[in-house]
């Protein structure tokens, strides 16, 4: 009888063990799951994060979306909780949501989102992400009616390596424009480069006036060959040119012919082109257009007259044509007065939603196809 009673005893805790055991492990794999899940994310883990959201957001929209990020900054922001800020365009502010809520649900991530109108028309979307209890990212899309973007381009550069520096010390995405075959015209140039900003070739062209441009000149009457060769010379000294656009030229950039050879030139190299206007009657964007490259025209020069006021004044104007047309581009040089102004007011221009960005970007942009400068009008 002894026997038999402990016999039962023991199959019965052999059971009791058969079925606690299985809830035990569960318990403790979920206590597990719960403990990794809700770990703070790692610091590259979340850029890594924030770097998907960012390009999902910014295929879904394409050139109506601009992820706003300090230049030159790591991106996200660098407290968890601070949101990344996009700007979205109407038409694409659903397609935006859309794409950030799937990328959630790929990455694992609960996501929240709460939709209020700013002065009861533009939506806003405050999303948060979370992964347990832990936040994961934060996102703030703004609706707008339209995007406005501007290149500001730096001329005449090379002649002094000290300027140049200064103007790459500033945090924003200038476009350095350089003239060729001067004593500096190399250094500036790789200098622009390693900085991380885009060098575009200053492209000596003959003007009305009796003024010389300087070695490398583009002048009316020239051969197709001599042209190829001027420009090839050109290129060699200001090595990373993307984009060219014209110094002076008041004469060659009204020359339909000239102007034909040089865009051929530019096109063989996929090289984009700013005509600076020098001259109203010029042709010279009209023609870049025709030949198919990427081109676009100057608004505003900033330093006509060489003092911060002055030039502060050719920004806001600068800002007033944005505000009008949603893209262009102001041409300065490298004055101490410019570079002044450009330190004061550049960050305006943040703030007041405007993306500054390198002339190659700009002129991608479809918006940028449909502009043309102002025609002079008849007397």
């Amino acid at each position: 009888m002894p026997s038999r009673h402990l016999h039962r005893r023991k199959k019965r805790l052999l059971l009791a063990t058969a079925i606690s055991l299985p809830l035990l492990v569960g318990v403790i794999l979920l206590t597990l799951y719960l403990r990794l899940g809700t770990q703070p994310l790692g610091e590259a883990e979340r850029r890594q994060l924030a770097g998907r959201f960012k390009d999902v957001i910014e295929r879904a929209g394409g050139s109506q979306v601009w992820v706003k990020e300090p230049p030159y900054a790591p991106f996200p922001p660098p407290r968890s909780n601070a949101a990344a800020e996009v700007l979205v365009v109407a038409a694409t502010f659903d397609a935006a949501l859309a794409a950030l809520r799937d990328q959630a649900e790929k990455a694992g991530l609960e996501i929240k989102t709460r939709i209020t109108r700013a002065e009861g028309r533009w939506r806003l979307a405050d999303v948060r992400l979370t992964r347990g209890r832990e936040p994961a990212g934060r996102w703030r899309l703004r609706e707008v009616g339209q995007l406005r973007r501007a290149t500001i381009i730096i001329d005449d550069l090379g002649q002094d390596l000290e300027a140049a520096h200064k103007l790459l010390a500033l945090p924003y995405p200038l476009t350095f424009s350089v003239l060729p075959h001067l004593r500096q015209s190399l250094d500036t140039a790789e200098a622009v480069h390693r900085a991380g900003r885009e060098v575009m070739l200053h492209l000596p062209m003959e003007p009305d006036s009796p003024d010389r441009p300087g070695q490398g000149e583009i002048r009316v009457g020239m051969g197709a060959s001599e042209v190829e060769r001027i420009v090839e010379s050109d290129l060699a000294s200001v090595p990373y040119a993307v984009g060219v656009n014209n110094h002076m030229g008041s004469r060659a950039t009204t020359n339909t012919m000239l102007m034909g050879e040089v865009t051929t030139v530019l096109a063989e190299r996929r090289l984009y082109f700013v005509d600076s206007r020098t001259a109203p009657a010029s042709v010279a964007f009209d023609v870049a257009r025709r030949k198919g490259l990427a081109t676009f025209y100057r608004s505003v020069f900033l330093d006509d007259t060489q003092t911060v006021a002055y030039t502060l004044g050719q920004l806001r104007e600068f800002r007033r044509v944005l505000d009008e047309q949603g893209a262009a581009i102001a041409i300065g040089h490298p004055y101490p007065t410019t570079i002044a102004a450009l330190a004061r007011f550049l960050p305006e221009l943040e703030r007041a939603d405007i993306q500054l960005m390198p002339a190659s970007r700009l002129l991608q942009l479809p918006e940028v196809a449909r502009l043309g400068p102002r025609r002079p009008t008849s007397p």
